[in-house]
């Protein structure tokens, strides 16, 4: 494996790292996360990307008990208010002046214009979205999951472009998970580990990667 095929390698386990945090609590990882494995894993995988970042999610680690009541009350809605972690709900539902709805303008909605971008990104790739993301498909595990497949698969200014697109929301989502009523310091400190981790990425010095020739932007991205 070259220096490029092993940089996008630890950026795709990196992201996929992260993107555990916004699953359904696992005792294995919340132990991990307990223990400062997990903080050694982001420090390991962002040398090897070549975008060294240090976290300290040891320090607001949760027991896997505490870990389930504050995913359950931040994410899946056991209590109002909540924080979905699903795009659409923090933009107005739609830019298109043909709808004649009156939330179009709204925030709050599933299924806006970033989840059917999305679904036309994965459709495009002849991905699968999981039936249980059918009406979000633009919800945070998916748009990791998405990002790290583009990168993985070379596609960097893609990749790049994804990134300006659909994680533009992730401060209204710290926010909203901050004037919860619950323990929800380790959704933001992953929240704020990921916006560092994408920032630094999209001010890299762009390496075009053999595959990126195979499929145009304007396939993909509007």
């Amino acid at each position: 494996m070259n220096n490029t095929c092993a940089s996008r390698q630890a950026l795709q386990n990196l992201l996929q790292l992260l993107a555990e945090f916004f699953t359904f609590p696992d005792e294995e990882f919340c132990a991990a996360v307990r223990k400062g494995l997990v903080d050694l894993q982001v420090k390991e995988l962002s040398q090897g990307a070549g975008l060294p970042r240090e976290s300290e999610f040891k320090q607001d680690a949760l027991t896997y008990e505490e870990w389930v009541t504050a995913y359950n009350h931040c994410f899946l809605g056991v209590q109002k208010p909540f924080a979905p972690p699903i795009e659409s709900i923090y933009k107005p539902w739609t830019g298109d002046e043909s709808f004649q709805v009156s939330f179009k303008a709204q925030k709050g909605y599933l299924m806006g214009d970033s989840a059917h971008h999305v679904q036309h990104i994965i459709k495009s790739f002849g991905l699968e979205i999981p039936p249980e993301y059918t009406m979000m498909p633009d919800h945070l595990i998916i748009l990791l999951e998405l990002l790290a497949f583009l990168v993985g698969g070379g596609f960097e200014k893609e990749a790049k472009q994804f990134c300006r697109d659909h994680f533009d929301w992730l401060p209204d989502l710290q926010k909203a998970i901050e004037a919860l009523p619950v323990n929800g310091r380790l959704f933001m400190a992953a929240l704020a580990e990921l916006e560092g981790l994408l920032q630094a990425f999209l001010n890299q010095d762009q390496k075009h990667g053999p595959l990126q020739e195979m499929i145009e932007p304007a396939r993909f991205l509007n």
